[in-house]
């Protein structure tokens, strides 16, 4: 997928342990056209939570997206009881836009998702 372009992925490292990957962020399902937009996913190991990391990549990784590829609409879809993820994005100006219902299976059950977004011409970059 990132041969045609329809996925970006980017690997969290820390500075003092640059051979240590903690994390990975990934746009996918990139369609371009009228459409200009993508997914977002993002995992960083929990002994690292809470520490600005993820933020920091996302603000990095979301730069590029908007800039160098030039993707008009970001798309997180994130469960409910997932505060922490909920802030991370909210930090970075994606707004609510509503509730997937049953959107994604997860681990054997269809789990509602809230659905946050980051359009590129609202994005201040440096929040």
């Amino acid at each position: 997928m990132m041969e045609n372009g329809q996925l970006l992925k980017f690997w969290i490292v820390k500075k003092e342990d640059p051979a240590r990957m903690i994390g990975t962020v990934s746009f996918n399902t990139i369609i371009r056209g009228p459409f200009q937009s993508c997914f977002l996913g993002y995992r960083l190991d929990y002994a690292e939570v809470r520490r600005g990391y993820m933020t920091e990549a996302l603000r990095e990784a979301i730069r590029v997206l908007f800039g160098e590829c030039r993707l008009h609409r970001v798309e997180a879809n994130i469960l409910p009881g997932n505060g922490p993820s909920l802030r991370v994005v909210e930090k970075l100006g994606f707004h609510y836009e509503g509730l997937a219902h049953r959107y994604l299976l997860v681990n054997g059950k269809w789990e509602d998702h809230i659905r946050m977004v980051l359009l590129n011409d609202r994005w201040a970059g440096d929040r």
